[in-house]
């Protein structure tokens, strides 16, 4: 019973009081050890019961499920209310922002590829307040791909959601180095882009993506109003070839099948990106992109294996956790 007072007297100030091990010591004239070890046999003996009330729209079973079926690092499952104001890929650009924050550290290489749903995520984190009080040494940000000068209607979300744009921008923001690829994302013939990929300051950027710590990217359709389809360089030939082939998805710019397969076709010879099987080498790599009109473009993504964290959306969740 004495053990018992004592056992009891420790669990009250740890957990009831919020004091330390070490503040709990002190007061008791005890080492740490010996308070330690009173809270792992109150664990084990019943006295304390570990409840987590879990919030709604916390959909942790269904992240973990995801986890294992495709063998991902980490899911994050985004959950809307119906009260929220920001559109489904706006939270999906929230939570990388913070998937970005809080796995950045100092002597980080972070490579990106395109997207609104990138464009977004650094629109957030210019405004995250936890930077303010962060800072980071030898930090460095990298494309995935080439630009585009086009600008249809002066439309600014869609000329700075190239890699180029977004690494400048977020450069600035995190006050690390960023690094251009100073190449238009498709050109003219397969001639232009061997001798363009052969170009010392092409290779080195392309070679230090394939290094990197942290790879981003977006997922996206082969429908017509998507990026693949949309870029003013693809002639009608090149855009039939888009339209006709089983590509089903979009990553780094690569077209892929069902089955997350590399769809082989010319279009990949006029390409400037980083070859998808180079992407692969990144320890980390993020795929961010939700609503069900993605969903089998996010499934043939993640049958090739291409990413290992998945951002998504509940509705996209179920569907890849239904599917036979």
């Amino acid at each position: 019973m004495r053990d018992d007072r004592f056992i009891y007297k420790v669990v009250e100030m740890y957990y009831r009081k919020g004091m330390s091990q070490l503040q709990i010591g002190k007061k008791l004239n005890v080492s740490r050890t010996t308070v330690f070890r009173a809270l792992e046999k109150a664990k084990k003996e019943g006295y304390v019961q570990v409840v987590i009330n879990r919030p709604q729209g916390l959909l942790i079973s269904k992240e973990e499920a995801l986890e294992k079926r495709f063998h991902l690092q980490e899911a994050i499952i985004v959950y809307k209310e119906e009260k929220d104001s920001l559109s489904i890929r706006e939270e999906i650009a929230y939570y990388l922002s913070d998937f970005l924050l809080r796995t950045l550290h100092n002597d980080m290489t972070i490579a990106l590829s395109r997207g609104k749903t990138l464009q977004q995520s650094v629109a957030f984190l210019e405004k995250d307040m936890r930077l303010k009080f962060q800072k980071y040494h030898n930090v460095k940000l990298l494309p995935l791909m080439g630009s585009t000068n086009y600008n249809p209607s002066n439309d600014y979300e869609y000329r700075f959601s190239y890699s180029n744009y977004l690494i400048e921008r977020l450069a600035t923001i995190l006050n690390c180095d960023g690094y251009q690829l100073l190449s238009p994302l498709m050109v003219s013939t397969p001639e232009v882009k061997q001798t363009l990929i052969r170009e010392k300051s092409i290779k080195e950027i392309l070679d230090m993506a394939e290094h990197a710590d942290l790879g981003i990217t977006g997922i996206g359709t082969i429908e017509p109003d998507s990026n693949a389809m949309g870029d003013p360089m693809l002639d009608q030939e090149m855009i039939h070839e888009l339209s006709t082939q089983k590509g089903v998805g979009e990553v780094v710019g690569q077209i892929i099948d069902e089955n997350g397969d590399i769809v082989q076709m010319t279009y990949h010879d006029q390409l400037m990106a980083l070859d998808l099987e180079a992407f692969r080498k990144i320890p980390v790599r993020v795929g961010a992109a939700g609503g069900l009109e993605k969903k089998e473009a996010i499934l043939s993504v993640l049958k090739g294996e291409w990413i290992n964290v998945l951002i998504t959306d509940e509705e996209v969740a179920n569907y890849l956790l239904e599917i036979e």
